[in-house]
């Protein structure tokens, strides 16, 4: 990590910006998978239609495998159920 200087611009996240495949688990969308930039400890609207609160998840550092056996970080619902 190259050392900054004081007022100088960060120009690079402190994660990795690569896509990063979720496994949803609880919630409206339990048991789907999402793609998208994100990092650990972010919340993420998963949905595909108007904006709902239970369609927001946390990202999770736990990883698992999904159906075809690729690695996701499992993310659960950001808010609790009514």
């Amino acid at each position: 990590m190259v050392p900054q200087m004081k007022g100088e611009y960060r120009t690079s996240p402190r994660y990795e910006m690569d896509d990063r495949r979720l496994l949803l688990r609880g919630g409206d969308l339990d048991g789907r998978t999402w793609l998208g930039v994100v990092a650990v400890g972010e919340r993420v609207f998963c949905g595909s239609g108007p904006w709902t609160p239970t369609e927001i998840y946390v990202v999770t550092a736990e990883t698992v495998a999904d159906a075809e056996g690729r690695s996701c970080n499992v993310a659960v619902p950001a808010f609790a159920p009514a």
